[in-house]
C-alpha cells in the first residue's frame, strides 16, 4: 500500500526526548515498511501458531514445541515488537511464549543456550526488569558452562548421543553463545561463568579464525586431551571453504564479546572478520550460502545477510567506524528490496531466500526465523536506536 506524504515524515529525536519532523529517505521508508510488516506477521504468529516456528515450507512455518535451537528468536522478535508497538499485546505474548521455552534452561545437551535465552530472557529482563527472566537466563548460562572442556578450553556444540562423532566437535557459531556466559557471570557474581566465557572466546579466535580473516566452521578435537584433530566444515561447501553464515556469526559474536570484555584485540578480530565478509560479498546484498559457491544458480542465504547486517551495525557503534554501519545498512536495505514479498502479506515468514543447510538439502530458499529476527533487530538499531540498550547482553 502506498504511503501518503504525511506518512513519509516520522517523529525522531528519541535520545533527547524532543521531537522534530524530518522527511525520510526512500531507504528509510522501505525499512520502516519492512519492519511494520514484520510486526504484523509476528503478532499474527503469536496468536495462531501452535508451537515455535523454525523454517517455512510452501509458505507455512514448520513448528516445534521443543523449539530446536531457534525458539528464542521468535520470543526475541515479540520483545522487539513490544518496544515499538506500545498499544499492542506483544509484551504479554512475549512473556507467554517465553514461559513455554523456560524448561530448556536446564538443557545441557547443546551449545545453543545463548541463541535460545539471550533474545528471549535477557532481552525480556532488559525490557521489563522482571527478575524471573534474569534468573532463567543465568540458569541457562550455567547449563552451557557445564559443557566446557577444561583441557581443550572449548565448548562442544552438539550431543554425542545424537552422533558419537560430536563428542569434542566445536563450531564457530558458539561465539554467539559466549555473551550470555559473560553477562550471567557478572549478574550472578559467578567467576566460573565469566572465565568459561573468556576462555571459550579466545579458543574460537585462535582455532577457527584464519590469517586472512575467514573462518573454519568446525574444529574437531580428541575427546580426552582436547588436541585438535581436524579443521573443516559441517554446513559449508568443502573443508577449506568459508561458510557464509558461520562468518556472519563470527563478525557479530566477536563484536559483542569485544565490547563486553573491553578487549581491543577481540574487536580487531571482529574487524578482520567483517573486512573479509565485505570483500567477498562485493557489491551484492544477498550473500551466497558459501563464499566459495557463488556461481549463478547456487542457493543464497538471506539469514547470513541479516546476521551480518546487525553485526556490522553493532561493530560500527563499538568502533566508531561509520563504514561498518553503512555496510550493514546497505545490506539491510538490499534484503528489504530483494527478499520481502510485500504483495503476499498472508504467507508465513518475512525474509525469503534463506538456506538452512545446503549440503543436506534442508530449508533451501525459504524464510528462517533467525533470518527474520536479525533483520528486524538490524532495523531497530538503524531506525530506533533509543532501544539499543534493551536488545541483549551488550552494554555501552
Amino acid at each position: 500500500m502506498e504511503q501518503s506524504a504525511k506518512d513519509r515524515s516520522r517523529a525522531v529525536g528519541l535520545e533527547t526526548g524532543r521531537w522534530r519532523k524530518v522527511t525520510l529517505s526512500d531507504d528509510d521508508r522501505l525499512l520502516d515498511r519492512a519492519f511494520d510488516l514484520g510486526v504484523e506477521k509476528c503478532l499474527r504468529d503469536a496468536r495462531t501458531l501452535g508451537a515455535f516456528p523454525h523454517v517455512t515450507r510452501n509458505g507455512r512455518w514448520l513448528i516445534s514445541e521443543h523449539g530446536r535451537w531457534t525458539a528464542g528468536f521468535f520470543v526475541g522478535m515479540l520483545w522487539l515488537v513490544s518496544m515499538v508497538a506500545k498499544d499492542s499485546d506483544a509484551a504479554d505474548w512475549a512473556s507467554s511464549w517465553a514461559k513455554r521455552l523456560a524448561f530448556r534452561a536446564s538443557d545441557r545437551s547443546t551449545h545453543d543456550m545463548g541463541f535460545l535465552f539471550e533474545p528471549s530472557f535477557v532481552r525480556g529482563y532488559r525490557a521489563t526488569g522482571h527478575e524471573g527472566f534474569r534468573d532463567v537466563a543465568i540458569q541457562a548460562a550455567r547449563s552451557l558452562a557445564s559443557r566446557f572442556h577444561a583441557q581443550g578450553r572449548f565448548i562442544p556444540a552438539w550431543s554425542p548421543e545424537e552422533d558419537p562423532s560430536y563428542a569434542a566437535l566445536a563450531i564457530v557459531d558458539t561465539i554467539m553463545n559466549v555473551p550470555i556466559l559473560i553477562w550471567a557471570g557478572r549478574e550472578s557474581g559467578d567467576e566460573t561463568l565469566l572465565r568459561v566465557g573468556v576462555e571459550t572466546a579466545l579458543t574460537i579466535r585462535d582455532q577457527h579464525v584464519r590469517e586472512d580473516g575467514a573462518t573454519y566452521h568446525v574444529v574437531d578435537h580428541a575427546p580426552k586431551s582436547g588436541a585438535i584433530t581436524r579443521k573443516g566444515t559441517h554446513q559449508g561447501a568443502f573443508e577449506g571453504s568459508c561458510w557464509t553464515r558461520g562468518q556472519a556469526w563470527a563478525v557479530y559474536g566477536f563484536t559483542k564479546v569485544g565490547v563486553m570484555l573491553k578487549q581491543a584485540e577481540l574487536l580487531e578480530t571482529a574487524r578482520r572478520l567483517a573486512d573479509y565478509f565485505l570483500a567477498r560479498l562485493g557489491d551484492a546484498v544477498l550473500p551466497p550460502w558459501d563464499f566459495d559457491r557463488h556461481a549463478k544458480g547456487e542457493p543464497r542465504d538471506s539469514a547470513a545477510g541479516s546476521i551480518a547486517a546487525s553485526g556490522l551495525i553493532e561493530l560500527g557503534r563499538a568502533t566508531g567506524e561509520d563504514a561498518y554501519t553503512k555496510a550493514g545498512r546497505r545490506i539491510a536495505v538490499g534484503l528489504a528490496r530483494t527478499c520481502i514479498y510485500f504483495e503476499t502479506p498472508d504467507t508465513h515468514g518475512l525474509l525469503r531466500h534463506g538456506s538452512v543447510d545446503v549440503p543436506r538439502r534442508s530449508g533451501i530458499d525459504e524464510s528462517i526465523i533467525y533470518g527474520d529476527h536479525y533483520f528486524m533487530e538490524a532495523i531497530m538499531k538503524l531506525r530506533r536506536p533509543a532501544f539499543w540498550e534493551q536488545l541483549g547482553c551488550v552494554e555501552y
